[in-house]
C-alpha cells in the first residue's frame, strides 16, 4: 500500500461526506483512509461506519475524546503506508491531485516531505488565496524555512510523509495549532529527544487541498491558549535558526 490517509473526525457530520468523497473519486486508489472519530456525540460516528461498509479502504478507529494531535496519533498508529497525508475532515483536496502528487514521489523517490498547493480558506470571499510553490528541491531545513518562508504554512496537511518520519515524533496531545509545533521536528529544523531528522523535502506546483474556512472550527475560535502555542512553536523555531546560525558563524576558517 502506497499511502495512508488520516483524517481526525469530531462533530463534522455537515461537511465529512464532502470530505471523503473529494478523496473517493480519485484517480489514484492505492489507499486507505484511516478515520478517527475523536468521541464525537453528533451523527459523525454513523457517517464514518457508513462509508467504511461502502468501500473496504475506508477504516474506522472510534476513541474517546483526546483532541486533534491525539486522533492524528492514533492514525499514525495503525498506518499500513509507505507514505501518510492528513486530510481534516471539513476540508476537500481537488480532482486528481493523488495521482498527481504520487507521480512527484515515484520520479524523485529520495523525497521524504512533499508539500503542494493549497487554497486558503476557501469559502471566505475576503481570505480566501490560492498558495502555489515551484518545483524545487531542498536537503536544508533552513533554506526551506526561510526561502519557501514556510512559517506562514506550518499546516500538517497538504504534505506527503514518509512514515518512516514519525517512528519517533508524534503530535503533542492537548494542544490546538499542533502543526506549528511539530512541522519543525519532521523537516529537521528542531531536534525531538536529542536527535535531528534529515528529510529531502520538496514543493511541487501539481495538486491542490481545499483548505475550506470554518466558522465553527480551531482556527476561527482559537483562545489565548491556543494562540500562545502558536507564538511558543514560532519562537522555538526563530530560536533554533539563531542557534544554527551562530554555530556555522564560529567554525573556524581553514586555511587553503
Amino acid at each position: 500500500m502506497k499511502l495512508s490517509i488520516i483524517i481526525p473526525v469530531y462533530h463534522t457530520q455537515d461537511t465529512l461526506p464532502r470530505c471523503l468523497d473529494s478523496i473517493l473519486r480519485q484517480s489514484f486508489t492505492d489507499y486507505e483512509v484511516i478515520l478517527v472519530d475523536d468521541g464525537s456525540t453528533d451523527d459523525s460516528p454513523k457517517i464514518c461506519d457508513a462509508y467504511s461498509r461502502q468501500d473496504g479502504r475506508v477504516k474506522v478507529i472510534h476513541k474517546e475524546n483526546g483532541g486533534l494531535s491525539d486522533a492524528r496519533n492514533a492514525g499514525i498508529y495503525e498506518a499500513k503506508g509507505e507514505y501518510i497525508t492528513f486530510i481534516d475532515s471539513d476540508d476537500t483536496i481537488a480532482e486528481d491531485t493523488l495521482s498527481l502528487v504520487i507521480e512527484k514521489i515515484i520520479t524523485y523517490p529520495e523525497t521524504d516531505i512533499l508539500e503542494y498547493p493549497v487554497m486558503e480558506r476557501l469559502g471566505n470571499s475576503s481570505k480566501e488565496h490560492l498558495l502555489l510553490f515551484k518545483e524545487i528541491e531542498y536537503q536544508n531545513a533552513i533554506d526551506y524555512w526561510l526561502e519557501e518562508k514556510a512559517y506562514n504554512h506550518t499546516y500538517a496537511w497538504n504534505k506527503i510523509y514518509k512514515r518512516a518520519l514519525f517512528e519517533h515524533i508524534c503530535f503533542p496531545k492537548g494542544k490546538n495549532f499542533e502543526d506549528v509545533l511539530t512541522v519543525p521536528y519532521l523537516i529537521g529544523l528542531l531536534p525531538y529527544h536529542g536527535s535531528f531528522v534529515t528529510p529531502n523535502i520538496r514543493t511541487t506546483n501539481v495538486g491542490c487541498y481545499e483548505y475550506r474556512w470554518n466558522a465553527k472550527g480551531i482556527t476561527a475560535n482559537a483562545t489565548y491558549k491556543d494562540l500562545y502555542n502558536l507564538y511558543d512553536g514560532h519562537t522555538q523555531s526563530l530560536q533554533a535558526i539563531m542557534n544554527l546560525s551562530l554555530i556555522h558563524i564560529s567554525e573556524p576558517t581553514r586555511p587553503y
